[in-house]
């Protein structure tokens, strides 16, 4: 099992100046705290109530040895603030900055804005932090009734990226722990591996060293490796995974559930009197989940999904369930159909003997009607009603590059077709995609992020994973709940307060089946940058107010449907023809991505 070397961490200059003279042994979380030096003193002045005051005899930061992992502590330490009935904040009411003296429930860290901003100072000037070899030193006990919190990652996984993943969701996690400035918090790192296996062996000896709460692991199979393990157990887990298949009693899930972002997209979609649905799946266990859930959330609020196409995963297999979706050889064939419908309209009304290729030019004067309708059609190559208003792609990355374009190539125009989907599209790559600006996809707020972002960055020098976030909010939640209920902080009806909790990614409600409810914004993708057209809700009373309004509104869809079915025509319908120039002339498909 990976375990970090204890490190001793000292915040009070004269502890600095007393081992002046031994040469620091930096490691493992060394770097973080020579880049945390400022803010470790600024997090330590901007308690909010429930936190307490700083206690100048306890400000000693330390990281202690613990088996199989290592042990974080940060003073000072708390004082319990009452539970409140309004929407509580893991660390600060966006709405109305807090003071030092506040004691609202659930808000630890005064004006997170503020408290982002303040810790970019990352200089180690006098009196600040100083790393020192935890050998030549007798490490701290663990303080009487301190709360531990175990972090299962995959620190010693054989892929190269899911290392970088742990590592910064590591960061984070003890960002997180700084900037609350609590002494009777500890966190020990657990190793998964990357396995199943390691997974279960991690949370045993988390069990065994008495964590009092997990914060992992990363997998969907290290996740259901760990269920049995705490199944008889009072140790709950914030996973980080996002397959809401492994979500068990005492184990909630954070990570974003593209079933949430479905839910949002489509609401939105439907809300702007886009009604009818086509998707672009892919193939497997997770096009089917997600199909089902699109069909599901599609018929809630009062939609149609009239059309799914299934694709392979490789780019050039995509090409014919595009152009099943496209009804490209219905349509192209309608078109060729009218195009000699109007060719022999045009020779009856032409002087006898017109060659073919000049019958248009002789009835210009005569039929310029016909003679419009012609030269517009000729400029597609399809004819004939698309029958859907949105078609839904779930997935993002490369498969969503080699996908977009082929919508269009097969005459399925983006700008008349509204392309929509989840929060895998949050990615700024996608502006240089053409075919999906205009596209609208469900995700978090991006305001508090950016300001995590500099932090994190200012801090250790490199833009954090996207999420990191969420290890982040994860510790903030766990701090928030030890603060307000001091004996046994992590029982069921505190970690499901119904109003929910207020992160870095907006508000947060774990459910008894273990889910985690979020507040999502809908963005749309433009060439220069991302546009916000729906916020997120700011707390559960909104967010439960909209899916009212938004099932109002199914419901009277629904009736006008039975009313009058053969004659209602849904926003979108009409002659492609009409369009004076078609989005994409490309002769030749598009290139698959590499």
């Amino acid at each position: 099992m990976h375990a970090i070397r204890p490190i001793i961490f000292r915040t009070r200059a004269s502890q600095a100046r007393k081992h002046q003279a031994q040469k620091p042994q930096e490691i493992g979380v060394s770097r973080f705290a020579r880049a945390h030096a400022a803010s470790m003193i600024v997090a330590c002045l901007v308690l909010a109530a429930c936190a307490g005051s700083p206690e100048p005899d306890r400000d000693t930061v330390s990281r202690a040895p613990n088996t199989g992992g290592t042990t974080s502590t940060i003073s000072p330490a708390p004082q319990t603030a009452p539970v409140g009935t309004a929407p509580t904040s893991i660390f600060s009411d966006r709405n109305q900055p807090l003071t030092p003296n506040d004691t609202r429930p659930n808000s630890f860290d005064p004006n997170i804005e503020a408290g982002l901003d303040a810790g970019l100072d990352t200089g180690l000037g006098a009196g600040l932090a100083t790393v020192l070899d935890a050998q030549s030193f007798n490490v701290p006990p663990r303080p009487a009734g301190a709360i531990t919190i175990s972090l299962l990652l995959p620190l010693g996984s054989a892929n190269d990226d899911v290392r970088a993943l742990a590592e910064a969701l590591l960061q984070a996690a003890q960002l997180a722990l700084f900037d609350v400035g609590r002494s009777d918090l500890l966190i020990q790192v657990k190793d998964t591996k990357g396995t199943p296996a390691g997974a279960q062996m991690a949370a045993r000896a988390a069990l065994v060293s008495g964590t009092d709460i997990i914060i992992g692991p990363l997998f969907a199979t290290s996740v259901q490796a760990i269920a049995p393990v705490l199944a008889n157990t009072n140790v709950p887990a914030l996973a980080l995974s996002n397959d809401r298949s492994v979500a068990s009693r005492n184990i909630w899930l954070l990570g974003f559930i593209p079933e949430d972002n479905i839910d949002r997209a489509v609401a939105q979609t439907i809300g702007q009197g886009l009604t009818r649905f086509g998707a672009l799946l892919p193939e497997g266990t997770y096009g089917t989940r997600l199909g089902q859930t699109l069909s599901e959330r599609i018929s809630r609020y009062g939609g149609e999904l009239v059309q799914v196409e299934i694709y392979p995963p490789d780019a050039p297999g995509m090409f014919e369930p595009v152009k099943r979706l496209a009804q490209y050889e219905t349509r192209r064939n309608a078109h060729s159909d009218e195009m000699a419908r109007l060719e022999q309209e045009a020779a009856l009304l032409a002087p006898p003997d017109t060659p073919s290729e000049k019958l248009f030019d002789a009835i210009r004067d005569t039929a310029p009607e016909l003679v419009s309708k012609y030269e517009t059609l000729k400029r597609v190559e399809t004819l004939g009603e698309i029958p859907y208003d949105a078609v839904f792609m779930p997935e993002g990355g490369l498969a969503l590059r080699n996908l977009a374009p082929l919508l269009p190539y097969f005459d399925v125009d983006p700008r008349r077709v509204k392309f929509v989907g989840t929060g895998l599209w949050d990615d700024p790559k996608l502006g240089q995609e053409p075919p999906l600006h205009g596209g609208w996809y469900a995700a978090p707020d991006m305001q508090l992020w950016r300001k995590f972002s500099d932090h994190y960055t200012a801090n250790f020098q490199t833009r954090p994973a996207r999420l990191a976030s969420i290890a982040y909010d994860a510790v903030g939640l766990a701090a928030r709940l030890s603060a307000v209920h001091g004996r046994d902080p992590f029982r069921l009806e505190s970690l499901t307060d119904p109003n929910g909790f207020v992160g870095i990614d907006g508000i947060l409600r774990l459910t008894p089946d273990g889910l985690a409810e979020r507040g999502l914004a809908v963005h749309e993708i433009q060439r220069k940058k991302t546009v916000l057209i729906s916020p997120a809700p700011t707390s559960f009373v909104e967010r439960d107010r909209r899916m009212q309004a938004a099932l109002a509104l199914a419901a009277s869809l629904q009736n006008q449907r039975r009313a009058a079915p053969e004659d209602m025509m849904m926003p979108g319908q009409g002659d492609p023809s009409q369009n004076a120039v078609p989005f994409s002339t490309n002769a030749n498909p598009p290139a698959p991505r590499q």
